[in-house]
């Protein structure tokens, strides 16, 4: 487990026959209950591509679950991340072979790491293994910089992505990221009026606060709902994350298909620039009106930051 001591290959074992490819390091967030999704996105269409981990939270044995949320507490650092690492090394405990490089058991660590962090543990027992995580997680910088901490764990900077794919998957969102930052800046502009053309950051209408928030955050987007619906990646709507957008049609007679777009942020919500004579405000995916005028659901390529 020591970054010198891993190779990637190594770690991951059978893990790729088990989790979606990720887009950079910046694949972060999934935190929106998979059930709430579906139930307010019920029959509706889906997107033609897919992103993130295929991961969900039944497949964490709830013993487990129960020390990975008590060492989150002690510790600072979010379960999530506990639960990512888990799957990853050893499949919360299905597969705890000992690696080429000598790595063992549940948390796939190099013998004298567990030296180092187990205190006198059971390397096999996650009883013991999680706490020694936090230890070592803790010692690398954790919670304050998890990339560098993940990164000491294995020095790959494809495992980080693949820690961090789960963990959204799990609900874990990086507060540093673009995606949880396109989030906060939606929602400070709650109460905003809603004026067509506006663009902030006093006013907006649907896409010009899409344009604002994201242009913030150093991210080129395209001015109208329809040119945003192009520009995003395509997933399903059971794939949301914080910070992706979602598409409406036929709100109002226009050449062009999709005619509204809001942003995700979680919990079933997003924040959107509803009409003339309204204001920015947090709306359910559940609500009846935007339900029945649902398009599609994109993310912004915001790995794709000009330099």
């Amino acid at each position: 487990m020591d970054a010198a001591e891993l190779e990637f290959d190594d770690i991951l074992g059978n893990l790729a026959q088990d989790a979606g490819k990720t887009v950079g390091a910046l694949a972060v967030l999934l935190f929106a209950p998979l059930i709430l999704l579906l139930a307010a996105f019920g029959g509706l269409p889906e997107a033609a591509r897919t992103t993130g981990a295929v991961a969900v939270l039944d497949e964490i044995p709830p013993d487990q679950l129960e020390v990975m949320q008590q060492v989150s507490l002690q510790t600072g650092i979010p379960w999530q991340i506990f639960a990512a690492i888990a799957k990853v090394e050893s499949d919360f405990g299905r597969n705890m072979a000992t690696s080429s490089a000598g790595a063992i058991g549940y948390g796939q660590f190099m013998p004298a790491t567990w030296a180092a962090y187990g205190n006198g543990g059971d390397p096999y027992d996650f009883h013991d293994v999680i706490p020694a995580m936090g230890r070592y997680l803790l010692a690398n910088g954790a919670p304050a910089d998890m990339l560098r901490a993940l990164y000491a764990y294995n020095h790959s900077w494809a495992y980080v992505d693949q820690v961090l794919a789960y963990a959204a998957a799990y609900g874990y969102v990086d507060p540093a990221s673009i995606p949880a930052r396109s989030v906060a800046l939606a929602r400070s502009r709650i109460g905003a009026p809603y004026v067509w053309g506006a663009a902030g950051p006093d006013a907006f209408d649907c896409s010009g606060l899409v344009l604002w928030v994201y242009s913030q955050l150093g991210v080129q987007v395209p001015r109208t709902a329809q040119q945003q619906y192009e520009w995003a990646v395509p997933i399903e709507p059971s794939h949301l994350e914080p910070g992706d957008l979602i598409f409406f049609e036929s709100t109002f007679a226009s050449s062009d298909r999709i005619t509204h777009v809001g942003i995700y942020v979680g919990n079933g919500a997003m924040v959107m620039a509803p009409n003339t004579g309204d204001f920015v405000k947090e709306v359910p995916l559940s609500d009846p009106y935007w339900s029945a005028h649902f398009a599609a659901a994109g993310r912004p390529p915001y790995w794709v930051v000009p330099a």
